[in-house]
């Protein structure tokens, strides 16, 4: 997500909410930092400002769930995928030194189900506004 709009944060914010991610990152900037993603069109609150905070957003935020693939995702941060690994190699291991030590197994391990992340097999068309009748061209920066 960083450094893909250089402007305001405005079209970045807008491709977000084209995308059908505006409700969780509307949810995401009222838990994490106490404000509401309609103060950008009341003027309180720039889309700058709120991109800027919505690119830091922590891992476990509905946002970051939703770009991973779904809300199966939500809570599903680094640990949690690593804790699930090791879960899983130590029950296959437990299970590998029962067979050769001669014994039988009750069952099978059963792993952890861990959502996967969802390649985007597609490129969306990205968001246009440029026809937008309140489109203005960004100044250079210099």
């Amino acid at each position: 997500m960083a450094g893909e709009d250089p402007g305001g944060g405005s079209s970045a914010l807008g491709q977000l909410i084209a995308d059908g991610h505006g409700g969780a990152l509307r949810a995401d900037l009222q838990r994490f930092y106490g404000l509401d993603l309609a103060d950008v069109w009341r003027g309180t609150l720039t889309p700058r400002r709120a991109w800027q905070l919505t690119e830091h957003l922590p891992p476990d935020s509905a946002l970051a769930a939703l770009l991973a693939g779904g809300p199966e995702h939500r809570g599903w941060t680094v640990q949690a995928h690593l804790l699930a690994q090791l879960l899983n190699a130590v029950r296959y291991a437990d299970a590998n030194n029962v067979r050769v030590s001669g014994g039988r197994l009750k069952r099978e391990p059963v792993p952890v189900n861990v959502p996967q992340v969802k390649a985007d097999k597609h490129e969306r068309p990205r968001l246009d506004l440029s026809n937008h009748p309140l489109a203005k061209p960004i100044a250079p920066r210099g």
